[in-house]
């Protein structure tokens, strides 16, 4: 019995032996193909000042399996591509609008609260607060029988606001007065931009017209019965403030907007370079640029060879002059 039973165990530990060998192995092979190499780049030009226009060409040695370039302009700067682009920035307010037939001048006005309870109702808006800023900007006067749309201006409404988590709530009060031929009044573009001073292309849309969301309440002087195609409402491109023609009775009515925030910043997120070789692209031996701007850049290379397991990469960087 004890000799069979020694037999079995060296039998067993040779078994595990084996598996310890193979395992070991296996390892290390998949060791290898874990393991990426680190990539070899250099890069150069002709010259490092360049004008406006010209084509500049990167000569590049390299075995990387991926490279990415930055340019250095905004929106692609290697020094931005962990860090978000933030700009301080005001809110401004525009809008389109026409005014046509009739004999109510008057028929529009804008305003604003900040303590409007959020529901559509003529009570809940009558109990609001509302400050009229029509003044603040252009509201064209009757003109004809169709609609002639004319820009508002853009204004800054940064004040409005009491501070960056208190929203305001916009709208529009309309009337039209008894016994007088019906003036139609539309708004269109009504929009909220964040303004970053002294750098107009940064400006972005924080509310376009849909995201203001608009909604029409109807108050004195309307029937159930009204024409749908002349009735005050808010479409996907327009509030329309409208009515039959010859009206006998005095008709209100508001279109209130949602909840709106102001434009503390503008965020233009990170930067992520252009990829300009891919794993399956052959060996890249130059790239070609151009600045359409003068100013001085730093170039940025990024050379990568990478897998799922590992990723060993190489930053080459290289200053640029570029005049007019």
């Amino acid at each position: 019995m004890v000799t069979i039973y020694l037999n079995i165990k060296n039998t067993k530990m040779k078994f595990c032996y084996y598996v310890t060998t193979a395992c070991f192995l296996l390892f290390v092979s998949c060791k290898k193909e874990i393991e990426v190499k680190n990539p070899s780049f250099e890069v150069h030009t002709s010259s490092n000042t360049l004008k406006v226009g010209d084509v500049i060409t990167f000569n590049i040695e390299s075995n990387a399996d991926i490279i990415t370039f930055y340019s250095g302009l905004r929106g692609d700067d290697y020094d931005f591509k962990d860090t978000e682009r933030v700009y301080p920035a005001t809110t401004s307010l525009s809008f389109i609008s026409a005014m046509y037939a009739g004999n109510n001048s008057n028929c529009a006005a804008l305003k604003y609260s900040t303590d409007f309870n959020g529901n559509y109702d003529p009570a809940s808006i009558r109990q609001a607060t509302w400050t009229d800023i029509t003044d603040r900007f252009h509201i064209p006067g009757i003109n004809g029988s169709s609609a002639v749309f004319e820009n508002s201006g853009e204004k800054d409404i940064s004040d409005l606001f009491p501070d960056i988590n208190t929203p305001i709530y916009f709208a529009w009060f309309f009337t039209t007065q008894a016994n007088s031929n019906r003036t139609r009044f539309q708004v269109q573009a009504f929009q909220l931009k964040g303004v970053v001073a002294n750098e107009p292309d940064l400006t972005s849309v924080n509310y376009d017209f849909a995201s203001c969301g608009f909604k029409m309440v109807k108050g004195e002087g309307f029937l159930i019965q009204d024409d749908a195609t002349t009735t005050p409402r808010v479409t996907a491109s327009a509030i329309i403030w409208d009515g039959v023609y010859a009206t006998t009775s005095f008709k209100e009515g508001w279109a209130v907007s949602n909840p709106l925030y102001a434009a503390t910043e503008v965020n233009l997120g990170r930067d992520y370079g252009t990829a300009i070789k891919s794993v399956l692209d052959v060996p890249l031996t130059e790239h070609q640029f151009k600045y359409e701007v003068p100013g001085t850049y730093t170039v940025t290379f990024v050379a990568a060879n990478k897998n799922v397991y590992d990723a060993k990469e190489v930053v080459k960087q290289i200053k640029l002059n570029i005049e007019p």
